[in-house]
């Protein structure tokens, strides 16, 4: 178990605080995937560090013959991202990370309540961010295996998350046909195929109230996981069916995926999926928001960008 768990309201907020405890100085370098949401780089500038991207291959797995290549002595710590909620190799990237004399830091934002020979994803890193609002709307939680020398949390404010016990949501979740065709009828797609559509504006640093917590832990995370990885097995067959190539050969065991995710051979043939989930009541999506630069030199990860489908498993 790690040392520490602290409970935010959102992930980016836990990361920024976990990347404090590291008492990493300014500049210092983290390795970070180059397919990663841009929202990872908001606490990583406001620490005032850098970061130098790392490829990746189909599988999401680092291209290693490559990785070693990066390490200089201002590289103090790589990103370890458990994409969709399936497991990375964590050995792999722990006797790394003891090579180079460098901290692991562990993303688990995809995969909460998920786990590797029984022991929580997450709590791998020295330190480690998951995200439970991901799943249940209530939070992020940072894992600390870092022995701190100071208190190096703000004095923050609680952001309670409010849900009323009757809502036209929840009673549409009752009657799911009706829902279908209101969304259709009400609403429009999403323009999942627009790279800058879904970028996340600036968030507050708030930690999590006691009640939200308290929801957080009472919430049955191995049951949802046996449900999600079910749907995950029913998704992947109509992805093959479709000459769709999945991300992950097979469903880790003891994972909870925030998705099945599968390539397209092309983006007219993502879009055509988009329709199709639309059309079916499956929401299938786009992941994730690139950085601008990455989006203006169309590289490897948007062009990965474009063949990536997410099919959610709730």
């Amino acid at each position: 178990m790690p040392t520490k768990t602290i409970y935010f309201s959102k992930a980016r907020t836990a990361l920024k605080y976990g990347l404090q405890a590291l008492e990493l100085k300014g500049q210092d370098i983290i390795l970070v995937p180059d397919f990663i949401c841009d929202s990872i780089f908001q606490p990583i500038s406001q620490n005032s560090l850098n970061f130098l991207p790392y490829e990746l291959s189909d599988d999401l797995s680092p291209n290693w013959s490559l990785l070693d290549l990066l390490i200089t002595k201002d590289v103090k710590a790589i990103l370890m991202v458990h994409y969709f909620g399936q497991p990375q190799d964590i050995q792999k990237f722990s006797n790394f990370c003891k090579k180079h004399s460098i901290f692991l830091i562990e993303d688990n934002a995809h995969g909460h309540g998920g786990s590797v020979g029984g022991k929580e994803l997450g709590a791998f890193g020295d330190i480690g961010i998951s995200s439970p609002r991901k799943f249940s709307g209530k939070g992020a939680v940072l894992y600390l295996n870092k022995e701190q020398r100071h208190d190096f949390v703000s004095d923050l404010p609680c952001e309670k998350i409010e849900s009323s016990n009757i809502s036209l949501g929840s009673i549409l979740r009752w009657t799911p046909k009706i829902k279908h065709l209101l969304k259709r009828v009400i609403k429009k797609r999403p323009a999942y195929e627009n790279p800058r559509a879904f970028r996340e504006g600036y968030y507050a640093d708030y930690y999590l109230d006691n009640s939200s917590i308290s929801a957080v832990k009472q919430t049955d995370w191995v049951k949802m996981g046996e449900l999600r990885r079910k749907k995950y097995g029913e998704l992947c067959e109509i992805a093959i069916r479709g000459g769709l190539q999945p991300v992950f050969k097979k469903v880790h065991g003891e994972s909870n995926p925030w998705c099945f995710a599968a390539y397209t051979s092309n983006q007219k043939e993502s879009i055509k999926w988009f329709e199709w989930g639309w059309k079916n009541d499956v929401e299938v999506y786009s992941w994730p928001s690139l950085r601008e630069e990455q989006i203006q030199n169309n590289d490897l990860a948007f062009q990965r960008w474009k063949r990536i489908l997410c099919f959610s498993t709730s």
